[in-house]
């Protein structure tokens, strides 16, 4: 009898285990904690605007002071940019221009998969200008008309806000 104790526990154990009336999952559940406040802004039918600011170089200038302001929307295909550059120091002073449209984004260059490329489009859906964003980066680097990275030492990036 005491040998047949442990079989008998066992079986106890086994017959104890029960399915649940109700398949449950987790499919659908958001936890509060762990959406971060970006996710909560991010809903469907909800826009939020990201902001980069810089001064990149300029040839006939003191520079160009740059924001761009792009649209993040989950549900939209289409995604909005408004672009402020104001020559800085001119002859005729400082001189603005602003420019809106949509954007593409492509991700991986020659040289890093994990790169996600942001195209400024004209009226025309043809390509203006190319930023580049390293993974985990809260900067853009603008591009050359090739995508390529400007072979220089000075600032082309403009930082998140």
């Amino acid at each position: 009898m005491k040998k047949l104790l442990p079989y008998f526990f066992l079986l106890g154990t086994a017959m104890s285990c029960d399915e649940p009336a109700q398949e449950t999952t987790n499919e659908n559940v958001v936890s509060e904690s762990a959406a971060s406040p970006a996710d909560k802004v991010l809903q469907k039918g909800s826009s939020t605007w990201f902001t980069y600011e810089g001064t990149v170089p300029c040839a006939d200038c003191s520079g160009i002071k740059t924001t761009l302001q792009l649209e993040n929307r989950p549900e939209k295909e289409a995604r909005e940019y408004k672009l402020t550059e104001v020559y800085l120091g001119t002859p005729d002073g400082d001189r603005s221009f602003e420019s809106a449209g949509l954007y593409e984004v492509t991700y991986g260059t020659d040289g890093n998969p994990g790169a996600m490329v942001i195209t400024l489009l004209d009226d025309q859906g043809n390509p203006t200008k190319h930023f580049l964003q390293e993974r985990d980066a809260k900067k853009f680097t603008l591009l050359d008309k090739n995508k390529n990275k400007i072979a220089t030492d000075l600032d082309y990036s403009l930082t998140i806000k």
